[in-house]
């Protein structure tokens, strides 16, 4: 079960904010119970009582753009949002109806009538166009159980070692102890040798992601086909016109086929390859390598994240495009190369009638082709110990970037040979078939082959033109990102300000919440139709992302944001960012800085600016939308300090764990009673 949210924002008379700030402050923020690990609630504002409450905040807006105040209240929890919200009425009716009572359209009778008041705070739920859970699946009830779980290893297994100094010596046998003691022995912890139930989009992740890449290659093909038929080329003309274009390949290289043929270890391929499909083979081959080793080029050279930007990415995601399309040739033509090759070998079984002297001969080509067999499993033995040396070699050792090329160039010339090695034994299996059944499936495996390399074109064609379309759409965002050079002040002449906001994030800085905070971000989005469906575009597909693919624990490689909402609100003006996460504040806006997340960091809030002492300052300058941007460290935080709110209340569960922790208990039960391997039970115990 994924956790639900809520996020009701409700306008404030005016005159009652600050009183509403100091009620708040006053008898809802909870204090931190020294080193317990749980905040300890006050009387009108009991949340530790609401069993399925992972984490709630208060803040207020101030007034903006000709709207009022207004008080924000959101919350993380398990179960429905209306079975949540009776919770609040039933636990905290006074402090919450004492709160709401200064705001705009309340209902008179107050928590007196609790059907009109969830109705209120549910008219004013906005929900989030961007939701993203650290821990998908994981209640308020098994987080804490789980951690519970893996106390009570540890401290059993710290006690049998200082007490007893008696533990077993294999692994195994400890994991059988632990299980045996620590679980089926405690009648509090039974209940963990349930495995845990969580989410399909997390347990068919692979799955989901495997059918979007087909989703995608179908709209490429798609498109690839509306752009041929605009050439004035239709699927069914490509199709037929395909063999002949090969051919012409084959007669356009036929200088080289001699050549080619005149070669000692491929003149008996030529036996049963004609010369001038190798030849193309070959010519493939060299077209691959060439583009793979630009690819490794560019990747070397972008592979930072502060030095990447468009005039580095784009062309190589255009040579990865390109390399996948010739692979998906080679695969074709290789496919087409077997079926002739089978078409021209002599098979046994036509030798069978002309006596006893054509069975032996016949037994000794089979024999011939069994050796051959064994030949080519030797050696793909031999590969894939090669290419599991060269896996393990950048785990053991980080690489300088000239070997790291050469090491994944020789895994890709390893794999290549290896698939060759693959169609080799598949045409020499078929020389054995009868001729009926060679005569049929060859008919049937061509025209699939022609279908595959048709399909390879149009899709290539789609995800070219998409590309361009891509690329325009950029140069597009880029012109207005020069506009807003003119517009918007840049961040920098806010450094100054970033001093004076220390109410807004002194939670964050001496707060009563050591391992996790809270963030509050208001901006503004900047005017414009186009900068609105951007940033509603960006969030929608960064929701996606977050709920089928970002469900790991990590948010574009950030491991430590619990939980975190991006909300439009005001028709679309201003964009509300509210946000859980471990450590401090600064630790945590270097990892956006430094990870893989800078890009969808910078497609956010490059739309957006804030105001200050009557000017309008916009988010460091970002480039074609992805780069550059928030790694312009020191404007990028002086921009976010002034982009923050004062967190007035703050309600944490379990404030004493973070997503890794959180992930890593989950794993842990997962594995009590399941068949490990000895470097799982290695990783099990690492765990602890």
């Amino acid at each position: 079960m994924n956790p639900n949210f809520t996020t009701i924002i409700t306008p404030i008379e005016p005159s009652k904010v600050e009183w509403c700030r100091g009620y708040l402050r006053d008898n809802a923020d909870p204090q931190f119970g020294g080193e317990a690990a749980f905040l300890e609630c006050r009387p009108l504002f009991p949340f530790d009582k609401i069993a399925g409450l992972h984490f709630c905040s208060f803040v207020i807006l101030d007034a903006a753009d000709g709207g009022g105040p207004c008080l924000v209240f959101e919350a993380t929890f398990d179960g429905p949002r209306a079975g949540f919200l009776d919770e609040l009425l039933k636990y905290a009716p006074i402090g919450f109806d004492e709160v709401y009572r200064r705001c705009v359209g309340y209902p008179l009778s107050g928590t007196t009538t609790p059907n009109l008041v969830r109705e209120y705070w549910e008219r004013h739920d906005v929900g989030a166009n961007t939701f993203f859970s650290g821990s998908p699946g994981r209640t308020v009830v098994q987080v804490k159980g789980e951690n519970s779980v893996r106390k009570g290893i540890v401290s059993f297994l710290s006690a049998r070692f200082l007490v007893d100094a008696i533990l077993p010596g294999r692994p195994a046998g400890l994991l059988d102890l632990v299980t045996r003691e620590c679980i089926r022995g405690s009648a509090d912890n039974r209940w963990a040798e349930q495995p845990a139930q969580l989410p399909w989009q997390m347990t068919l992740r692979t799955q989901i992601a495997v059918a979007a890449g087909i989703v995608v290659a179908l709209l490429a093909c798609a498109l690839g086909a509306l752009v041929c038929w605009a050439l004035g080329y239709r699927p069914s003309a490509l199709y037929a016109v395909l063999p002949l274009w090969l051919e012409t390949v084959g007669h356009a290289t036929q200088h080289l086929d001699t050549k080619v043929s005149a070669l000692p270890w491929v003149s008996q391929l030529t036996e049963v390859i004609q010369p001038a499909t190798l030849t193309g083979l070959m010519l493939l081959s060299v077209m691959w390598l060439v583009v793979r080793a630009a690819e490794l080029l560019l990747r070397s050279a972008s592979k930072n994240t502060r030095d990447q930007h468009l005039f580095w990415r784009f062309p190589l995601q255009l040579a990865v495009v390109t390399r996948y399309a010739l692979l998906g040739v080679l695969i074709g033509v290789v496919t087409l190369a077997v079926i002739s090759g089978v078409d021209r070998s002599p098979t046994w079984a036509g030798i069978l009638v002309d006596g006893p002297s054509g069975i032996l001969m016949s037994l000794g080509a089979v024999l011939v082709v069994m050796f051959q067999l064994v030949c080519i499993g030797v050696l793909l033995l031999v590969g894939w110990y090669c290419t599991t040396s060269l896996q393990l070699m950048v785990e053991l050792q980080p690489l300088s970037k000239t070997r790291e090329n050469l090491r994944r160039m020789a895994l890709d010339v390893i794999q290549f040979a290896m698939f060759l090695l693959v169609s080799v034994g598949v045409l020499l299996v078929a020389a054995l078939l009868p001729e009926t059944v060679i005569s049929n499936v060859a008919g049937m495996a061509r025209s699939l082959t022609y279908g595959w390399l048709l399909m390879v074109l149009l899709g290539w064609s789609g995800v070219m033109a998409g590309y361009l379309v891509g690329l325009l759409a950029l140069c597009v965002v880029g012109a207005l990102e020069y506009r807003d050079r003119t517009t918007f002040e840049h961040p920098a002449g806010l450094l100054i300000r970033a001093r004076d906001n220390a109410r807004k994030y002194a939670r964050e800085e001496a707060g009563i919440n050591r391992y996790q905070n809270h963030l509050a971000s208001i901006t503004c989005v900047k005017p414009g139709v186009l900068r609105y469906w951007i940033l509603r575009l960006v969030l929608f597909a960064v929701n996606v992302l977050a709920k089928f693919w970002f469900n790991k624990g990590e948010l574009g490689g950030i491991p430590t944001i619990l939980s975190a909402r991006w909300v439009l609100i005001d028709g679309g003006r201003r964009l509300l960012f509210l946000d859980n996460f471990g450590g401090a504040w600064e630790s945590y806006l270097n990892e956006f800085i430094d990870l893989a997340a800078v890009k969808g960091l910078n497609a956010i809030w490059t739309n957006t600016f804030v105001n200050a002492a009557g000017k309008r300052y916009g988010f460091p300058p970002t480039r074609f939308l992805f780069w550059q941007g928030a790694q312009d460290a020191r404007p990028f935080k002086a921009y976010v300090r002034q982009s923050q709110v004062e967190t007035i209340v703050w309600y944490g569960a379990y404030p004493m764990l973070g997503v890794v922790g959180i992930n890593a208990n989950t794993d842990t039960r997962q594995d009590l009673f399941a068949p490990l391997s000895s470097p799982a039970i290695d990783r099990f115990l690492q765990r602890l």
